[in-house]
């Protein structure tokens, strides 16, 4: 038996995987489960032109489009729920800094479990009655040749890497979520067998003895992994299902320092430039503000 193939990287090494012009997918959903740290560092390395391929984005979208990284984005939703809208992504947009291919929530979900088995479209009637196919030319029109209905083709997600935060994991890039799994987990293991290149940050690295023992967890086998990343809080400032709760402090000061691009700016000078690691940023949120996000009886294992 050959032997097993160690994944561990760090922050920096997992970024400089991502080359200009990358199609990728963040992982999560809304305000949940995001691969923050992993995004920090990406614009940190200054890395342009990337196509985000997603389904609902929030903060992880926002800023990597604010930041000057981003040159399209194919998705639902951008937002930052309760704190109001994405400023940056919606003035890349009205401006056209940004290419934008939208398509409805449920599509956008649809078309990740379409590249994870393997085919370039599926058929779907969600968007008849909608603007949706008058604005993006990718959703073609079709007659079914059974009952003479009309269907949209709409393409696969296709991403060439995926990047998705998760519990926990061990050295060899076998990935383990917790058993009750939500939406957003849900969505990340579909995307996780999307692409034959996907890095995992994980809260912490566990033994592979422990994996074995939680194999029923292990959702993303190592044969599907490109590298491990252990980010604790990695997720920072959305939440981790089941560890952390997002910290709405910290979203909130973020969406009204984005209103404006002077704004913004003081953000990332201070919380993604103004650091060299994501060790430093924890130590800049400070840990009484960690500790507020903590989950109550949460645990890894």
């Amino acid at each position: 038996m050959p032997a097993l193939k160690e994944k561990i990287l760090t922050l920096s090494e997992a970024a400089g995987l991502i080359p200009d012009g990358a199609r990728i997918h963040i992982g999560g959903f809304s305000v949940h489960n995001h691969p923050m740290a992993f995004v920090h560092e990406l614009i940190r390395k200054g890395v342009k032109d990337l196509t985000l391929v997603g389904h609902v984005g929030t903060c992880e979208i926002d800023i990597l489009v604010g930041a000057g990284s981003v040159k399209k984005v194919e998705i639902s939703y951008v937002g930052l729920e309760e704190h109001g809208l994405a400023q940056n992504y919606r003035r890349a947009v009205e401006k056209g800094l940004i290419e934008l291919e939208e398509y409805s929530e449920p599509v956008s979900f649809e078309r990740f479990a379409c590249s994870s088995r393997g085919q370039s479209f599926f058929t779907t009637q969600e968007m008849l009655g909608t603007d949706l196919p008058k604005y993006n030319p990718k959703i073609k029109e079709m007659i079914s040749p059974y009952n003479g209905q009309k269907y949209h083709l709409v393409p696969a997600a296709d991403p060439d890497w995926v990047v998705l935060h998760a519990p926990m994991g061990d050295k060899y890039g076998n990935v383990l979520f917790f058993e009750r799994r939500q939406l957003p987990e849900r969505l990340d293991e579909t995307a996780g067998q999307s692409c034959a290149n996907v890095i995992v940050t994980v809260e912490q690295i566990i033994s592979r003895d422990r994996v074995m023992g939680l194999s029923h967890l292990n959702v993303l086998p190592r044969f599907r992994t490109t590298a491990i990343v252990e980010a604790p809080y990695g997720a920072h400032p959305t939440s981790c299902i089941k560890l952390y709760d997002q910290d709405r402090e910290h979203l909130g000061m973020y969406a009204r320092m984005s209103r404006r691009p002077e704004g913004l700016k003081e953000y990332l000078d201070k919380y993604v430039y103004g650091v060299k690691s994501h060790l430093e940023y924890l130590n800049l949120v400070g840990l009484e503000s960690l500790l507020k996000c903590r989950v109550v009886g949460g645990t890894l294992v």
